[in-house]
């Protein structure tokens, strides 16, 4: 009798036992992107598989909350205006970078003041750029002075992360970028370049620790391996999903396919600073009228994207001219145009990525071959990611580039990025965008700049930048383990929410 006891205590001990381990078990998300990581220095990049590690180490002072399209606190409590070009903001207090040092004030003036150093050439300087000065009121105050009047100071605080003074410089630019520290959910573990990164929770977090004990960023660049990964558990979510694909994921009992339309449009760049028949309007127009987007959309991306109306900005943006149409596919009208310029016999060179966008490789080739067609000779240029990202920063792209463009949805920052003479990605010079820019930005009455801006947009569709493609579609493959996560269109991946079932 004593040994049956003994052992019915002994067997609900081991089922007890079984049940804590499993409720203790370590909560544990890997990701897959089709990129390779490039920096973690949330000021020297702007790509969103950069930023979706950067963020969650590094916050930002506001949040862009895409369910309600509306500018939230984070780090910034509240803000308001002083006057025409002074922004007052409150910082939440009581809150520590993971390496101890408080934030406060002078945290958010050195950050500030960080990007803007033209010597450290970071990435994200056009969301600082209309901001002239940072005063220091108290520890939990600053007055943001700016250029002139401006009605989207909270918007770009949505993209400046802060970063701690005294940490940052006795670490230097190159070890910042490789260890960074910051007052997010998570914080860096490992970085073995172009393999992966491992983040782990902040258990002093001042919203609560995350759900999620671990993350892991997986740099997966060949589309096919990436799938694999998620079949095969190796990934719980990947980015990017082979259009092909789609259908086998979708039947698989234990996956799930996940989209959204994004605020990534897609173009070619032309290189404008650069001696070429580019400069030539002519070309331009030529090109526009030489790809077939609709064919692309249908036969290539499977319906998985949204023509652009000729302009670089689709309907989400501030500033989106609704009264603009796509160039029609016209191919003889290219050939004309193509001729009339005198380039029939100039072989064009388009450069594109592999891996980063939805079937960009696919898409780059079959714009060659449309233009080819059209009497505009061209040769297509496929690159890694990595090399690619370093021509547009270099702004080497010749004589132009298939990428695509996200970020706050306003024509201020999209359009100060991409156009805007000198601005960060810009390779375009066009004196004239430039006046009507720099006018636009300092209005304050609605009308009046939504107005300057459809003028800026005909201008652009006339004199064209870039050939107009199409906003992309967000495919993800996800494990239904997953739970607390859905896709938003700027394409972050928000960690916090996230838990493992």
């Amino acid at each position: 009798m004593k040994a049956k006891i003994l052992l019915t205590i002994t067997f609900i001990f081991f089922i007890f036992s079984i049940f804590a381990y499993n409720s203790q078990a370590e909560q544990v998300l890997t990701i897959a992107q089709g990129m390779a990581i490039q920096t973690l220095d949330p000021h020297a990049s702007t790509a969103k598989g950069d930023m979706n590690i950067t963020t969650a180490i590094c916050e930002t002072l506001t949040l862009m909350d895409y369910s309600k399209m509306e500018i939230v606190p984070n780090l910034a409590n509240s803000w308001r205006t002083l006057d025409d070009t002074t922004w007052e903001v409150k910082l939440r207090q009581n809150v520590k970078f993971t390496n101890g040092e408080p934030f406060d004030a002078n945290s958010v003036k050195y950050s500030i003041e960080r990007i803007k150093d033209p010597k450290l050439n970071l990435k994200a300087t056009f969301y600082v750029k209309r901001i002239k000065e940072v005063k220091v009121i108290d520890s939990h105050t600053i007055h943001f002075v700016t250029d002139g009047p401006t009605q989207i100071i909270p918007l770009y605080m949505s993209e400046i992360a802060i970063v701690p003074s005294k940490y940052t410089e006795e670490t230097g630019q190159v070890g910042f970028s490789r260890k960074p520290v910051g007052t997010g959910p998570f914080q860096l573990v490992k970085w073995v370049k172009d393999e992966y990164v491992e983040l782990e929770s902040n258990s002093n977090y001042w919203r609560g620790k995350a759900k999620l004990d671990r993350v892991i960023f997986k740099s997966i660049p060949e589309s096919l391996t990436r799938m694999a990964a998620l079949k095969t558990k190796e990934a719980d979510l990947v980015t990017n999903v082979l259009i092909e694909e789609i259908p086998s994921i979708k039947k698989a009992k234990d996956l799930e396919i996940s989209t959204i339309p994004s605020l990534r449009n897609m173009f070619v760049q032309f290189n404008m600073i650069k001696e070429s028949p580019i400069l030539d309007k002519r070309v331009r127009q030529a090109m526009n009228y030489g790809v077939d987007v609709s064919s692309i959309i249908k036969n290539v991306l499977n319906g998985y994207g949204t023509k652009l109306n000729g302009q670089i900005l689709s309907k989400d943006y501030e500033g989106y001219n609704p009264n603009l149409k796509p160039y029609p596919y016209d191919p003889e009208k290219a050939r004309r145009l193509i001729k009339e310029a005198g380039y029939e016999n100039y072989e064009f060179t388009l450069m594109a990525s592999t891996g980063r966008y939805l079937r960009d490789k696919e898409v780059a080739e079959v714009i060659g071959g449309q233009l080819n067609a059209a009497g505009v000779k061209t040769k297509v240029r496929i690159m890694e990611w990595g090399g690619f990202l370093e021509k547009i920063w270099a702004k080497e792209l010749f004589n132009m580039g298939l990428w695509g463009g996200t970020t706050v949805p306003t024509a201020e920052v999209f359009l100060g990025g991409m156009v805007r003479s000198g601005a960060a990605f810009s390779i375009c010079v066009n004196p004239e965008f430039d006046k009507l820019f720099d006018e636009a930005v300092k209005i304050l009455d609605k009308e009046k700049r939504r107005k300057l801006f459809y003028k800026i947009g005909e201008l652009l569709h006339d004199d064209p930048p870039f050939i107009y493609l199409y906003t992309e579609m967000n495919v993800y493959g996800v494990n239904k383990r997953v739970g607390g996560w859905k896709p938003i269109p700027d394409e972050r991946i928000d960690l916090y929410s996230i838990y493992i079932k």
